[in-house]
């Protein structure tokens, strides 16, 4: 009885070590200061928007096309003019697009028989949308180039759009509500 007691109450001691560690260890964090981690986010976010630039003007250059910019960094071609409605707050937009990174890759589209319905600067679509849409008139078709930041920004769209993916939409307005 006295060996079996032995047994357990070494046992018991051994648990009770084993299951108490010292203090967890911090990780070493791979910056000196705040700062240092402040100005290398600051940097890498700079690198990104001039790698984004880039990718934009290399778009423009190759489509040969004389795309607007607005003071936001949106870009945009109108390809058929037409002297029909323009957009304000509140209107509902009516409109069929493909969607695609600048790279190419398609991403969405509306199906051809189906169009897509949206209140300008109310609904939940890319900012980038509304403005592009308050600069264009029922009937016209363009291509839009939205930056990260006028689309879906660092968080992408969850689905199929990944983080700081710059859009290319081939818009066609085709009605108004």
């Amino acid at each position: 009885m006295k060996v079996r007691f032995s047994y357990i109450l070494l046992f018991g001691f051994f648990a009770v070590f084993v299951s108490c560690e010292a203090e967890p260890k911090k990780k070493a964090l791979p910056f000196e200061s705040k700062q240092e981690y402040e100005e290398i986010n600051i940097y890498s976010h700079q690198f990104f928007l001039k790698k984004e630039k880039e990718k934009i003007q290399n778009y423009i250059d190759s489509s040969h096309l004389d795309f607007q910019k607005t003071g936001t960094g949106l870009h945009y071609v109108i390809l058929d003019s037409s002297n029909g409605d323009t957009f304000k707050t509140g209107d509902i937009a009516v409109i069929r697009y493909q969607l695609k990174s600048i790279e190419g890759e398609l991403l969405y589209e509306t199906r051809p028989e189906l169009a897509q319905e949206f209140a300008v600067d109310y609904d939940d679509v890319e900012t980038g949308l509304h403005e592009a849409i308050k600069k264009m008139k029922v009937g016209e078709r363009a291509i839009i180039i939205l930056p990260a930041h006028l689309a879906f920004g660092i968080t992408g769209d969850q689905a199929a759009i990944p983080s700081q993916t710059t859009l290319v939409y081939y818009l066609n307005i085709v009605g108004k509500k």
